[in-house]
């Protein structure tokens, strides 16, 4: 039997259900209220000039049974005595037994009727189960159900970690709806693709929390991807319905954290994989400005159109309505006292932060966050949550530099040297190195866990990463606008992980104030690079852990460039030419950006070493596994880089025999089975377009097997491709709330009070 956690809905929340609930139950209109007293009147209707019904909300599920007798012998039956209404309904969220129920019958005659006016949680379950049409309403209370919860606790919805399950489950307490869940929906329905962009801090990860509890309601398989879109093919289930949920899937602060190895080609191909399946959905969420860098530097992001996938959120779109519930739920779930929670009900308090210019959800959960793990107390709360909407920086530079320790500091840069999560192990290890002591580091990750920071499980194995990326950002800043915190952060450096992470900060909006530190503490960097060149690797979480000494080799000439030091240039260099390092790379995008560093290179003699280079590439080429189209198209789009070359040319036929040979399987298997063969569509459809461009050798290829086929994909191809119908802008708006506006949201506000006024 369906059961509903009414105990994850806000007082306001669970007036409005059972306003909902009993218009249907009764047959009639009942009124609902502004703020103010409410003199024993949450919901009304009349009869002439007398209240005919009364309905009293009481959301007493934290408080207890004990309490809310207590609360109606002592409030509510007074006020009963004086209003004399002609049916008294008591609804509650509180678990009520029969005895309880005769008692409230008892104190509030005979103005209910029978005890089955008296409405505990069990009753309001069932008045839920009969009116779905209200559960469906009302998206916190459908999306917290008991079905839709055990499913997120299943093992086989999230296959990375119960981390996404507690993250989705925290995230439906606190969602406000802005009108972008009805078109990531359509999106994710009608294209089966979405990518939800923004401005850091809007929302994106949040939407997508609820995206996927929506999809478990409706029987989807959740699988994360934490590494690269390959782990999305690996879990492929033709049979099972499954959302594939990338956060971030270009990184958090550059484009540089992520592609490298193909993804770009496994993105494009995992899109159109999905679009073409009915019962898969890929989400992904990104920053606007990540999006444009990565579709500047990577050909096949620019040539798909992202356009007809992506749900851009603008938090200047957001109406008073739905920032104001965004700060009511927020308050009203965060565990601050309820004395410090009713300040919010205030026009005066509240007004200023809804309406700020630089409104921003991530600002309103970290000022709360801060105030509960800090003991901030009364208005000066509000006032912080202003000054932080006022410079967003200041949210973290107020715990930073006023509430946290050494330990705690050190934590954060310690954090900070790497590119995402680190397993616990590896950051006692590194921490030990630089002589901390252990009993520090466990100390401050339990200051910082949940505010800065947080540890996540994953299987048997502990990850700590940055509570989100805004707290990254400040710290990126923190340490390059100080001379002695960039010298002793690149002096703690002993892994390479850690200097991609610091190549990683060269690529930031304050890339040039990062060069500028950098280049003043030259001795440290490049002590540190040979180091951390030469050490073993670490898994650090979302990133591939290879020891792949061209990347390594790759990166330090970049980084010796940028900062003009022959000392870490050198360092790639040596690795290049003298230990071969291009053969024996992981991926063709290092091995492609190494060739293309030399050519362009002001030094003779790396100039001179291209030639030696592209004979290495090809044969790292013609060694390589190639096994499905995508592979082989990735190797003749780098082969035709080479072609200038003998060795490269000779590269270059090998693979296009090679795909020569797998277009002739897939024909002769879709003649055999159709779309029952083994090749998939999208990959059956990216052989026509190779070959119908005048790429392939057609002539190899039987004529009328070709054209058969053809037919076939065709008949068989998905009308997702198609162009999407743009969205009609949203109709102009005023910046000033309606009056009608103002009301709800007052009404609203209130139920912040501990007495609804």
């Amino acid at each position: 039997m369906e059961t509903f956690d009414v105990g994850r809905l806000t007082d306001f929340d669970f007036e409005a259900v059972c306003k909902d609930l009993f218009e249907l139950e009764f047959g009639v209109r009942l009124e609902i209220f502004t703020s103010g007293p409410d003199g024993g009147v949450d919901l009304r209707h009349m009869q002439g000039d007398d209240p005919a019904l009364i309905v009293q909300c009481k959301h007493f599920h934290r408080s207890g049974r004990a309490k809310l007798l207590a609360h109606m012998r002592k409030a509510e039956a007074p006020k009963l005595a004086h209003l004399k209404p002609g049916r008294y309904v008591l609804a509650t969220s509180v678990e009520l037994s029969r005895a309880a129920k005769d008692k409230l019958y008892d104190m509030l005659q005979p103005f209910v009727r029978s005890p089955s006016d008296i409405y505990g949680k069990d009753d309001i379950d069932a008045l839920l189960r009969k009116h779905d049409q209200v559960v469906r309403r009302h998206l916190r209370l459908w999306l917290t159900s008991a079905s839709v919860l055990n499913s997120l606790m299943s093992k086989s919805i999230v296959t990375r970690s119960h981390a996404l399950t507690d993250a989705v489950k925290a995230t439906l307490r606190t969602y406000a709806d802005n009108g972008s869940l009805g078109e990531a929906l359509r999106l994710l329905d009608d294209r089966h693709v979405c990518v939800v962009a923004g401005t850091p801090g809007v929302g994106k990860t949040t939407l997508s929390h609820v995206l996927c509890a929506h999809y478990v309601s409706h029987g989807y398989d959740i699988i994360e991807i934490s590494e690269d879109a390959e782990e999305a093919n690996a879990l492929w289930d033709p049979d099972v319905p499954q959302l594939f949920y990338y956060d971030d899937f270009l990184g958090q602060t550059a484009i540089d954290e992520k592609l490298g190895k193909n993804e770009d080609g496994r993105l494009i191909s995992l899109m159109q994989r999905a679009a073409n399946s009915p019962n898969k959905r890929f989400l992904l969420t990104t920053r606007e400005y990540i999006l444009a860098q990565a579709r500047q530097r990577y050909e096949r992001l620019d040539r798909h159109r992202f356009d007809v996938h992506t749900c851009v959120l603008d938090v200047a779109e957001y109406t008073y309505e739905a920032r104001a519930s965004i700060l009511y739920n927020h308050v009203s779930a965060s565990s601050l006292p309820a004395r410090t929670k009713s300040i919010f009900a205030s026009p005066g308090t509240y007004a200023p932060i809804i309406q700020h210019g630089n409104f921003n959800p991530r600002v309103i959960s970290a000022t709360l966050s801060e105030a509960v793990a800090f003991g901030t107390t009364g208005k000066r709360i509000a006032a912080e949550m202003v000054a932080n909407l006022n410079d967003p920086g200041r949210v973290w530079g107020h715990i930073v530099n006023h509430q946290i320790g050494a330990s705690d500091t050190l934590l954060l840069k310690t954090q900070l040297s790497f590119l995402s999560g680190i397993r616990m192990d590896t950051l006692e290890s590194a921490w030990a190195s630089s002589g901390g002591a252990l009993r520090d580091l466990h100390n401050a990750l339990k200051v910082l866990d949940g505010t800065m920071l947080r540890s996540v499980r994953h299987g048997e194995v502990v990850f700590v990463e940055f509570h989100n990326p805004s707290v990254r950002d400040y710290m990126r800043d923190f340490i390059s606008s100080d001379h002695s915190e960039m010298k002793d952060f690149v002096d703690r450096i002993q892994l390479f992980e850690q200097v991609e992470s610091l190549w990683s900060m060269l690529s930031s909006h304050n890339a040039e104030q990062v060069l500028q530190a950098l280049m003043r503490c030259m001795p440290e960097l490049e002590r540190s690079a040979e180091l951390a060149f030469r050490a073993e690797t670490v898994v650090v979480e979302g990133h591939h852990s290879a020891h792949d000494n061209a990347h390594r080799a790759l990166l330090c000439l970049k980084l010796g460039t940028a900062v003009a030091s022959e000392r870490v240039h050198d360092i790639g260099w040596r690795s290049i030419s003298e230990d071969s390092v291009i053969s024996k790379a992981w991926d063709q995008q290092t091995v492609q950006d190494i060739i293309g560093f030399l050519g362009d290179s002001k030094r003779q003699d790396l100039r001179e070493f291209v030639p030696q280079a592209v004979d290495q590439a090809a044969e790292w080429i013609m060694e390589l596994d190639l096994p499905d189209w995508r592979s082989l198209s990735d190797a003749l789009d780098f082969a035709s880089l080479l072609t200038d070359f003998e060795k490269g040319e000779e590269a270059h036929e090998y693979v296009a025999g090679r795909m020569d040979d797998y277009a002739e399987w897939a024909l002769e298997s879709w003649v055999e089975h159709g779309d029952g063969s083994r090749y998939d569509l999208t990959e059956m459809e990216a052989i026509f377009r190779h070959y119908e461009s005048g790429d392939g050798d057609l002539y190899r290829l039987d004529e009328e097997m070709f054209d058969k086929v053809r037919a076939l994909v065709e008949a068989s191809a998905s009308p997702l491709s198609a162009p999407r119908t743009p969205r009609r802008p949203a109709p102009a708006r005023s910046t000033e709330p309606t009056a009608a506006e103002r009301e709800g949201v007052a009404r609203m506000m209130a139920t912040l009070t501990p007495d609804g006024t």
